[in-house]
């Protein structure tokens, strides 16, 4: 499902998706389809489910017009050094 279709059916809500659908440009993931797991019903239930999502699922809240999400690198990946 398109993530604007997500806006009209659950206007002013919080959701939790899983992605379908990404791309990833200049350190930052857009994601183009989803599929709505459930609406959630406040900020207090959105906090607590996000602390539990993992993988490609997450909370997104449907007043942004797109799903962008900044890539962090990995703290514990390191680069080794040759000497």
């Amino acid at each position: 499902m398109k993530w604007s279709e997500v806006r009209e059916i659950y206007p002013d809500r919080w959701v939790m998706v899983t992605a379908i659908h990404s791309r990833v440009e200049n350190g930052k993931q857009y994601v183009e389809d989803v599929a709505v797991v459930r609406p959630l019903k406040d900020d207090k239930e959105a906090k607590n489910t996000l602390m539990q999502c993992k993988g490609d699922t997450f909370v997104y809240h449907t007043l942004n017009p797109e799903i962008v999400i900044e890539i962090a690198p990995n703290p514990h990946l390191r680069s080794t050094y040759a000497h």
